[in-house]
């Protein structure tokens, strides 16, 4: 297909459109024959996903993708044996015998005391517009215009000696959540991206950084030139490098790594953890669990959130909650299953958990690293050698080294290592530089001493 010819996301949700009707209309004869065949409840998911992705490198389109997805997912349950089953080919036949094998596998399947749907008063009867979709007129030769822009300004410095690209997608999806109580929901939504990534030339060699931009809307992306600007300084601040000596040092975790230092924290906060009793925080309700200082809440109705939704994908309603008040575990994060095998109340987590807001304190990133007055600012960390059942931390990286608050030089191959129990109650300072680029919004995170090795 001609790049002239893909549809914008206008065109994409208007198509969407009649997608939805026979998605309302596949579901509820699915509902249908799962009752006509016996079962005692049943519930299914659908979605549609469609978009283009662009790559332009050197100043010449690369990769021209028009990307479509479509899933139907069926659960039913004859008393408490559970059939399940999952298709990509969405016509009525197929569904008609994805239906009819989910009820031949339940047949065979062990009952299961903690198997199906919730309590139907926990069911969204509320649905606010959280402004989630944004189509808009923006064709490919925008994009592509757009692209070389952002990849212009990036290759300016003649420090930079090449682009590794720059990419830019658009999609729209639209999703159903449906069960034999009556219960249907439907979101809407959309999302924008651009990025690019660049290399320059050291002494010792390439070295590559980047920058990207990202958004339901694409009026809140940044524009071009300045992502291109900042993938450029990004790398031109990496030329300077230097060795330090292994030590146990205060360590800043930058905005953009704190979130996944937060994630390792709620993933061991899940249901699924604590019931298989595979959690370093197993057991800390109520209990403190970082500094007093420590603020974190959830909340589903962030406008344009990555993590807004009205209800989960049990159906179940969503609520703004704490998570830890001044550093006390307040409550975890269940599904409906999860939480029968726990014994406690779902609090709206099927699916995945909704928008995390750690508070920030009062102070920017730079007067952290003044009241440091030297450690280490990490900028990337690599491996996987985390163990969210013990806490046990440890990992490639490299970042900034910083005297008397004043960055002095960029150094890698560094190891850094911990416990993520121990971390989280030696984090100092949670600075102002919020990065919104994900369902998680932190600001750059501060511990107060940990193991580097060079």
């Amino acid at each position: 297909m001609a790049a002239d010819n893909h549809l914008t996301l206008k065109q994409i949700a208007g198509q969407q459109t009649m997608t939805e009707q026979q998605f309302r209309l596949m579901v509820q004869v699915a509902l249908q024959q799962a009752a006509d065949a016996g079962a005692d409840q049943s519930e299914i998911w659908c979605y549609n996903t469609i978009g283009n992705s662009i790559e332009v490198r050197q100043g010449e389109l690369e990769t021209l993708e028009f990307n479509q997805d479509s899933h139907f997912g069926i659960n039913v349950y004859f008393g408490q044996r559970k059939g399940t089953v999952s298709i990509n080919d969405l016509t009525e036949t197929a569904v008609h015998k994805g239906v009819q094998a989910a009820c031949e596998i339940a047949a065979f399947t062990e009952p299961d005391p903690f198997a199906g749907l919730v309590d139907k008063e926990l069911m969204a009867t509320e649905f606010k517009d959280l402004q989630l979709d944004h189509p808009n007129d923006l064709t490919i030769p925008q994009m592509v215009e757009s692209a070389k822009a952002c990849e212009a300004v990036a290759l300016k410095d003649a420090r930079i000696k090449q682009s590794e690209g720059v990419s830019s997608y658009n999609h729209r999806s639209v999703s159903l959540y449906a069960n034999s109580y009556g219960f249907i929901g439907a979101n809407h939504t959309t999302r924008f991206s651009l990025s690019n990534s660049v290399i320059a030339e050291t002494d010792n060699g390439m070295i590559r950084d980047g920058y990207y931009t990202i958004g339901r809307d694409v009026a809140d992306l940044l524009s071009p030139e300045n992502v291109g600007e900042l993938a450029a300084e990004r790398v031109i601040n990496k030329l300077k490098q230097g060795k330090i000596p292994s030590g146990n040092y205060p360590v800043i975790f930058n905005a953009e790594l704190a979130r996944g230092l937060w994630s390792h924290m709620l993933s061991a906060l899940k249901g699924a953890a604590l019931y298989q009793r595979a959690s370093f925080l197993l057991d800390k309700r109520n209990q403190l669990i970082l500094p007093e200082f420590v603020q974190i809440e959830e909340d589903p109705f962030l406008l344009k959130g990555f993590g807004s939704g009205n209800y989960d994908s049990d159906g179940v309603a969503t609520r703004k909650r704490d998570i830890v008040v001044d550093g006390v575990l307040k409550d975890y994060f269940l599904s409906g299953y999860s939480a029968r095998r726990l014994g406690l109340q779902t609090t709206g987590n099927a699916g995945g958990i909704h928008n995390i807001i750690i508070k920030s304190m009062d102070v920017s990133l730079q007067d952290t690293m003044k009241q440091l007055g030297s450690g280490l600012l990490l900028t990337e960390v690599m491996g996987q050698g985390v163990n969210t059942v013990t806490g046990n931390y440890s990992r490639g990286a490299s970042g900034f080294w910083f005297e008397n608050g004043e960055i002095q030089f960029f150094a890698q191959e560094l190891t850094i290592a911990g416990n993520l129990e121990t971390m989280f109650k030696n984090i100092v300072a949670i600075s102002n530089d919020v990065d919104d680029r994900s369902s998680i919004l932190t600001g750059s995170v501060a511990i107060e001493g940990m193991m580097v090795a060079s």
